[in-house]
């Protein structure tokens, strides 16, 4: 006599939830950018779509020491092009604006219109001071940077987990003082 099939079941569902548990991570936000404290980061398994946040290795010139959370605003194929305004937009419908300067100062390149290679992403956080592939020093994303696919975590208030972590106010502490004049 075998086992039978809701045992079967469980037990593949058990060890399947196990693997992914064993494949996934969380990542705490260290962006205020983004409303969420922190999010579960699960392998993608496939090619990132539209709209999904993902989880990405910024370049190293720009010297995070923290992977950034972003929306995938655009694909291969799709153009990007900058108006005179810094407008940045994605096949005619505008993304963001691309801010002449960061909050501690320095000086932000837009991204260089043109069409999206295949197996990169345009990456995209709809707050204002988002470090994102609207400036040319993020510019677009290779897949192979992509760490999985990010859920925002709930809010925790009891233990002091609740949107963003952190603040402008950080940003500009960090900035030269000449900057933050």
């Amino acid at each position: 006599m075998g086992p039978d099939a809701r045992t079967v079941f469980a037990l593949m569902t058990l060890f399947s939830g196990l693997w992914l548990l064993a494949l996934s991570f969380v990542h705490v936000n260290a962006s205020f950018s983004d409303d969420a404290w922190g999010y579960v980061v699960l392998p993608l398994g496939r090619d990132p779509k539209l709209g999904e946040k993902v989880l990405f290795e910024p370049p190293e010139a720009v010297g995070s020491p923290v992977p950034y959370v972003k929306t995938v605003r655009g694909m291969a194929g799709a153009a990007v092009s900058v108006g005179a305004d810094r407008t940045v937009r994605i096949d005619g419908i505008a993304a963001g604006r691309a801010k002449a300067r960061a909050l501690d100062g320095r000086e932000l390149a837009p991204i260089a219109p043109g069409t999206i290679p295949d197996g990169q992403y345009y990456l995209h956080a709809d707050h204002p001071d988002s470090h994102d592939s609207r400036y040319a020093e993020i510019g677009l994303v290779p897949g192979e940077r992509i760490l999985g696919r990010a859920f925002a975590l709930p809010d925790l208030p009891w233990l002091g987990l609740k949107g963003p972590l952190t603040g402008p106010e950080d940003i500009r502490m960090m900035a030269p003082a000449e900057a933050r004049r």
